[in-house]
């Protein structure tokens, strides 16, 4: 079977700002309980446009901002990364503070540095990191936004372990996408999935992926096919079965996306390195 290379290079961009320009790279944590996702929307309550209303009111002309990717509604993040250009005669230590004190609660700028001309959050990333949380039986009022509850169902989590093991490497993931809303994300199917790990703690599993990228919906449709397995409707050799049939199907759901964190954004060199940009990263959910 022919496999295409789950990275595959990219259009090089120009390596050069207007004069004066700054490229600024930032890392945001949110809560996407209360918006719309991460990419820009007519009604403006997602967290792309939530950033670029701040920054155009610091900056005082319009910016605009470019993420590692997206994350659909009610998707939280711990380490999603942005870049943008603009002139700024300050402190990058001001910027931050005059972005943290604007943003709405659920949102929060952890941290803010220059970076090269060259750099960009998302052609620039090799991979992600994702984890999806599930609370086995009804989750305390504190947990239920940030997690899926099983309810009265139990998981059989060694079954769970048994099947992550089995999807892991280089395979088509067809099964796992849902359909993509936004055309600009890669829809090369074949992608690396580096790690597949499920963990208990008591009543708290959670589902931990990294990969070289992801379809849309495919880290939500990976943990629903685990509970799947988890609560004994699928076993671990049908979820594989599943994903080498290449064709998505309501045999595995997508998982609520309250459990679901964006957690890092992997680079081989840091921002403030030439790279070259290459690789894909896709949405995830």
């Amino acid at each position: 079977m022919d496999i295409r290379r789950p990275n595959q290079p990219l259009i090089h961009r120009r390596n050069d700002l207007p004069h004066g320009f700054t490229r600024f790279v930032g890392t945001v944590a949110y809560d996407g309980t209360d918006f719309h996702g991460w990419q820009s929307q007519p009604d403006g309550n997602t967290i792309q446009d939530i950033l670029e209303r701040r920054l155009t009111a610091i900056f005082r002309i319009p910016i605009r901002v470019h993420g590692s990717g997206r994350t659909d509604s009610g998707v939280h993040a711990r380490g999603q990364v942005f870049h943008f250009d603009a002139r700024w005669p300050h402190s990058i230590e001001v910027l931050q503070t005059a972005l943290r004190t604007g943003l709405p609660a659920g949102i929060r700028v952890t941290s803010m540095k220059t970076g090269k001309a060259n750099f960009h959050a998302r052609y620039s990333a090799y991979g992600k990191r994702y984890r999806y949380y599930i609370y086995e039986g009804f989750a305390p009022p504190m947990e239920v936004r940030y997690c899926f509850s099983t309810g009265e169902r139990k998981l059989d989590t060694k079954r769970m372990v048994e099947a992550a093991v089995l999807l892991t490497g280089v395979h088509d993931f067809s099964a796992f996408g849902g359909r993509n809303r936004d055309s600009s994300e890669s829809d090369n199917p074949i992608k690396d999935l580096r790690r597949l790990d499920v963990a208990r703690r008591g009543a708290r599993v959670t589902v931990t992926t990294e990969a070289s990228g992801y379809l849309y919906k495919m880290v939500r449709r990976l943990a629903g096919g685990l509970i799947e397995v988890g609560t004994g409707k699928l076993t671990p050799q049908e979820l594989l079965a599943y994903r080498d049939a290449q064709v998505s199907s309501s045999i595995v759901p997508a998982a609520p996306a309250a459990g679901l964190v964006m957690e890092k954004v992997f680079y081989k060199l840091p921002a403030n390195t030439n790279i070259t940009p290459e690789g894909e990263t896709g949405s995830g959910e």
